[in-house]
């Protein structure tokens, strides 16, 4: 018997029901799994700003509406993804949270294994049981118990070792308008072998004025000794939307993690980030970029845990807020004790061109050991109005001088991203917020 919460995911339309048909079809080990994961998630509830986690979040309006996991998908949605799949890049395309295997493109992937979750699952031949296991599930969120209960459908990308992919790695999230308001909880497993290298896109995409949805993505990326991988998420949804994601990366020895999220929509967003050093000379990057205006409202929680000694990390997030939005962001970097020599940086850095917007900041250390470099910081600030000045005695507009320094405190960041195919496709998501401003 399950003690719900007052909280719990009522809101989510026969939840039960839909459970326990996807569940019937997992093995065993998985089926357990899952079965704690609806009891954590039934007895959680949904968080309030009682959660320490949530303090500066109010999510309660997501129980406003009822959820429901739709169909797969039909259609080839061509004038939704626009040039979103391209000929040069491998593409693995959701819709509506299902694998659409029709709309993807795996050309150029014949070293790699990709394959659907299910299929995975499926073979007898695959020992997956170790790769659902490595993350803690007491350290997850409701929402990562929520999208492992009921994810039906996923892609697993292996990458062999010593093998380095040539092309981008473009995996789309896209939601579509819809009768019925969509629960999308996709799960997406990217595992590196030793010495290999890859560079990942992965865009979450709806018309601007999109359904009312409740997405809660799950990734998870496994860096094996050695290997190098170039991350990006990228979120630009209806501002009807709630996004509620969370990546995971596990870093083994010698391994570089190079990460890059960029949140650009949807009515509220959570965005989750979580990285485990635990092999000597690891070392991980994680920055971001978020753009937000009207009453748009987004939170970034990174977490990294340096568990091993001599690792690096290294975080920087600048964000442009204007309108009556709002941001939170929330930065934990843990050193354990035999952590010594680790070397950790934190920045997050806010733009405020609203007088109604508001930044809620926070970093946070916690340091078990004594040979350490950590340093964190913020800043909240508006723009110079001597460099605005100087701009239109240079006979540029008001309107005009502000787009070119946003664009500056944009640039900073965006250049620091070291391919070229991720840093364009960002760009071009860019463009309506800096028309808009």
């Amino acid at each position: 018997m399950i003690n719900k919460s007052e909280n719990s995911f009522h809101f989510i339309d026969n939840l039960e029901k839909t459970y326990q048909a996807i569940n019937s079809k997992r093995p065993q080990w998985l089926a357990q799994q899952c079965q704690k994961n609806l009891t954590r998630l039934l007895e959680a509830g949904l968080p309030t700003i009682k959660d320490e986690e949530w303090k500066y979040t109010n999510i309660k309006s997501i129980a406003d509406h009822t959820y429901a996991v739709p169909e797969h998908p039909k259609g080839s949605f061509h004038d939704l993804l626009g040039d979103l799949c391209s000929p040069t890049e491998i593409s693995v395309v959701f819709v509506n949270g299902k694998l659409a295997s029709h709309l993807s493109n795996f050309t150029g992937a014949t070293k790699l294994k990709i394959s659907s979750l299910e299929e995975a699952i499926a073979d007898p031949k695959n020992n997956l049981e170790p790769l659902f296991n490595t993350f803690d599930p007491k350290q997850a969120n409701v929402f990562v118990s929520l999208n492992e209960a009921l994810t039906e459908e996923g892609v697993l990308i292996q990458v062999p070792e010593k093998f380095s992919v040539d092309k981008l790695i473009h995996i789309i999230h896209l939601t579509t308008d819809n009768k019925r308001n969509i629960l999308s909880v996709p799960r997406t497993i990217i595992a590196l072998g030793k010495l290999a290298q890859a560079a990942v896109l992965e865009t979450h995409i709806s018309p601007h004025h999109g359904s009312i949805y409740l997405a809660s993505p799950l990734t998870d990326i496994l860096v094996s000794e050695g290997a190098v991988v170039k991350y990006c998420k990228a979120q630009s949804e209806s501002a009807n939307a709630f996004h509620m994601g969370t990546t995971r990366v596990w870093q083994e020895r010698d391994s570089n993690f190079n990460g890059f999220s960029m949140m650009n929509g949807a009515k509220i967003t959570r965005n989750n980030l979580d990285i485990i050093l635990n092999g000597e000379g690891a070392s991980g990057t994680l920055n971001g970029l978020y753009c937000v205006n009207d009453a748009q409202h987004v939170d970034n929680h990174t977490c990294v845990d340096h568990r091993v000694p001599n690792c690096t990390s290294n975080q920087l997030y600048k964000g442009i807020l204007n309108g009556s939005s709002r941001a939170v962001f929330n930065g934990k970097i843990f050193v354990r004790a035999i952590a010594q020599k680790t070397n950790s940086y934190q920045l997050n850095k806010n733009l405020l061109l609203g007088k109604d917007c508001r930044v809620d900041t926070k970093p946070q250390l916690e340091i078990s050991a004594d040979d350490v470099k950590c340093t964190h910081g913020a800043t909240i600030g508006q723009l110079n109005e001597d460099e605005i000045f100087y701009l239109r005695s240079r006979a540029i507009a008001k309107r005009t001088a502000i787009k070119m320094l946003s664009k500056g405190f944009v640039d900073e960041i965006i250049n620091h991203i070291e391919n070229e195919s991720i840093s364009q496709r960002l760009n071009k998501l860019l463009e309506p917020t800096f028309a808009a401003l």
